[in-house]
């Protein structure tokens, strides 16, 4: 501990600068997502746009990139986020869509695909690695033939009895484009973006310095009992 507290003044300075840098960065990003938590929908289905991040929530708004803002939706605005529901959905609004503040900061741009299609591939919008991730190819009408095959990138990498496909301990070797075809039929195909596990830290909205404060004492409280162990943080 003697060591630890001649490091006390460079530590503090650190904590403090990874305030102001973390402050800075969260306070800076809109967090687009979607209800359900897919990519790939069937023509007449609903879903929720949800935009986040922002303290004026109500200046945010949802942006098809070729129709430009969703005008036509049951908006629903609250101190968190705003949030935009079609009820009805078409092939015709499959595309990549954000959401954009009153002074056009935007969120990343999530693609969906909708189609009057018999199958689709029911996979998240995104997962963060170490995580389990389950990929589902879902059909128009109940079968009792629920055999899949799952394609990455092309290549068919497994067949499934059940029509689920799970990924244990994701990694970014798993990020790729992904399909599924079951009866014969094909689904589109759906990128399954793979996030570092410290993007989850970038996505936390933090409210106040407190917040920002406790981050940093937890951090600090880290690199002290690292420090004691003779590790680095």
């Amino acid at each position: 501990w003697y060591k630890l507290s001649e490091q006390l003044p460079s530590l503090l300075w650190t904590l403090l600068a990874l305030e102001h840098v973390f402050l800075w960065f969260v306070s800076d990003s809109l967090i687009l997502r979607i209800e359900p938590n897919r990519l790939q929908f069937f023509k007449y289905e609903s879903l929720i746009f949800h935009c986040e991040g922002s303290d004026d929530s109500t200046g945010l708004k949802i942006v098809h990139r070729s129709k430009g803002e969703l005008l036509k939706c049951n908006t629903t605005v609250t101190s968190k986020r705003s949030s935009c529901t079609i009820p009805t959905i078409f092939p015709e609004d499959s595309g990549q869509y954000w959401c954009e503040s009153r002074d056009g900061k935007r969120s990343d741009i999530i693609h969906i695909n909708v189609t009057d299609g018999p199958v689709i591939l029911e996979s998240p919008i995104s997962v963060v690695e170490g995580e389990t991730v389950t990929l589902r190819c879902k059909r128009k009408t109940t079968s009792p033939n629920l055999s899949a095959d799952f394609y990455k990138d092309g290549r068919l990498i497994r067949t499934s009895s059940t029509g689920n496909m799970s990924i244990s301990s994701v990694s970014k070797r798993d990020e790729g484009f992904y399909k599924c075809i079951s009866g014969g039929r094909e689904s589109a195909e759906s990128l399954m973006a793979v996030q570092g596990e410290t993007h989850q830290c970038y996505q936390i909205k933090l409210k106040n310095t407190c917040d920002i404060t406790i981050f940093s004492c937890l951090l600090f409280m880290q690199c002290g009992r690292c420090t004691a162990e003779g590790t680095h943080c």
